[in-house]
């Protein structure tokens, strides 16, 4: 069958203008620092509740996930590190209050639970609660001195405020307690950047990149530390190697545009520049409503923006919490559901993505596009019947569309050609 065999290539190489994302118009401490040491767990045996909790947070379903650990913690209600659980939940869907109240009883419950004390204090931060960020990462390196990653963010707290042999202290303190903490040499590096100590800064630079050489960050510092003075041709090779490793790090290209520049290339230089600032764009626009979120949690059509950008830039993970998460908020807006349907659609489940359709028409009937995406999934399945209704529905809804004129013209043809000739 040309006609379908046709109608394959073209899905496979036009799928992101076949189901189209839909814009909704209408921290000083990065909550990714490494925990690679020091992570208390409980000995005691998980409930199903917890474990079933524990698998939505790996799939982004924090309001769900929040609510199984409240019913385990109805089993278990003096364990310190389900409370902890609960608390990372509501943080990651926005439900700050909430998070700080689990956390202080999961403090409660063991005074000296470094990571509840850490976690915490980040969230501390996002709200501007410094004092109370620096009080919680004191008492955890005291009571935990081994527990590095809270050394770390005390030492980020300290550089932020200008603090920096105070920094230095706190990032050996975490180089103590984990030799390799590619993290804690990093920002150790930065300290001595800071300060124009351009051998100690690289020095540091290099163990990170030693410990972890799949990091444009820390390829990024060295580079900067190059550039400071004024080795360009070294400068622009870890730049470049920064873009290799993260093409979304925006930074990464606005350096590597200027040491481009300085090397007399300017035409490629222009280039990183442009997309510098196209990156930058976006990673201010998600802060800013992000920002916003601190005030307004429960704003849905800010997740779904939010997560639009992440869909753009091919984040697909942190685009599809973000869906997730307005859906939550408002389970009866379409365009959330369609393009939670586009995310799943290039995970490559099928299942989910169709789910996902049909419930944006539940939402809304008239939603053109998703009657388009499911009469594309018909196609796939070869049910040509079915997918010819869904894409007459999807031209009653947009007349206009082109793309769905030709799904329909094209799936009439397959049909034709599978009819034995009389």
């Amino acid at each position: 069958m040309a006609v379908y065999s046709a109608f394959l290539r073209f899905f496979s190489r036009c799928a992101i203008a076949l189901f189209l994302l839909v814009s909704c118009r209408g921290e000083t401490v990065p909550d990714t620092a490494s925990k690679k040491s020091g992570d208390q767990l409980t000995g005691a045996t998980q409930s199903p509740s917890e474990k079933s909790g524990d698998r939505l947070m790996l799939a982004g379903r924090y309001r769900e996930a929040a609510e199984l650990y409240e019913l385990a913690l109805g089993e278990q209600i003096s364990s310190p590190e389900l409370q902890r659980k609960l608390a990372e939940a509501y943080a990651k869907n926005d439900k700050l209050p909430a998070s700080i109240s689990a956390y202080e009883q999961a403090i409660q419950l063991q005074p000296d639970f470094a990571k509840a004390r850490t976690e915490l204090a980040i969230i501390f931060t996002r709200l501007d609660r410094y004092d109370d960020a620096f009080a919680m990462l004191e008492k955890a390196v005291q009571d935990q001195p081994e527990y590095a990653w809270a050394h770390l963010v005390l030492g980020l707290l300290h550089f932020r405020e200008g603090r920096y042999e105070e920094a230095v202290k706190a990032y050996e303190g975490a180089i103590a307690a984990e030799p390799d903490y590619a993290e804690a040499w990093f920002n150790m590096g930065e300290v001595h950047l800071k300060k124009n100590d351009y051998a100690a800064a690289e020095q540091a630079y290099r163990r990170a990149v030693q410990a972890d050489a799949s990091s444009a960050r820390f390829r990024n510092g060295l580079g900067r530390s190059y550039y400071l003075r004024r080795d360009y041709p070294a400068a622009a090779a870890e730049f470049a190697r920064a873009v290799e490793l993260d093409s979304l790090f925006a930074r990464a290209h606005f350096n590597l545009g200027n040491a481009l520049l300085r090397l007399g290339n300017k035409e490629d230089g222009r280039r990183e520049l442009a997309i510098y600032k196209d990156l930058d764009e976006q990673e201010n626009r998600i802060e800013s409503m992000k920002n916003t979120l601190l005030v307004h949690p429960d704003r849905f059509k800010i997740y779904h923006d939010i997560a639009v950008i992440h869909g753009q830039r091919g984040e697909y993970e942190l685009a599809k919490n973000r869906y997730l998460q307005a859906i939550e908020r408002a389970p009866s807006f379409a365009p959330s559901h369609h393009n939670l349907g586009n995310i799943y659609l290039r995970q490559k489940n099928m299942a989910a993505a169709v789910r996902e359709f049909q419930q944006a028409l539940v939402a809304d009937s008239t939603y053109a596009l998703s009657h388009l995406a499911l009469g594309n999934a018909h196609m796939m399945r070869r049910e040509i019947d079915l997918a010819i209704g869904r894409f007459e529905l999807a031209l009653r809804y947009d007349p206009d569309s082109a793309v769905i004129r030709r799904n329909l013209v094209l799936a009439k043809k397959i049909r034709a050609e599978s009819r034995p000739e009389r």
